[in-house]
């Protein structure tokens, strides 16, 4: 039998489904229609985003949250295919961090 990806856990014990509803964060909000807009361009698919979620190393998956999962993977597709700089990205979050604000003028 094939070996089983981080993602695949149906099946294996999980414990207590959480009840309690969560709000939804704005940048969680802004991602999922960001993916949006880039599926409907034709710069990312759902089926490069789910390998790029299937290839992460076990313990980043674990540490990561839902969301977290979706921009890593999503910023990873967009590396690969040369539509961002890894580089740049970093440098320009180092920069957001430093500031201490997410509102900023580029």
């Amino acid at each position: 039998m094939a070996e089983r990806l981080i993602s695949d856990i149906g099946g294996l014990p999980a414990g207590e489904v959480p009840r309690e509803e969560m709000t939804q964060l704005y940048w969680e909000k802004l991602l999922i229609a960001m993916f949006n807009v880039l599926s409907a361009k034709g710069l990312v698919n759902l089926d490069e985003f789910r390998r790029a979620v299937e290839e992460m190393p076990p313990e980043a998956y674990a540490k990561a949250s839902f969301y977290n999962r979706r921009l890593d993977c999503i910023t990873d597709v967009l590396v690969e295919k040369g539509i961002i700089d890894r580089d740049e990205l970093e440098s320009r979050a180092a920069e957001i961090l430093k500031l201490g604000t997410r509102d900023h003028v580029r």
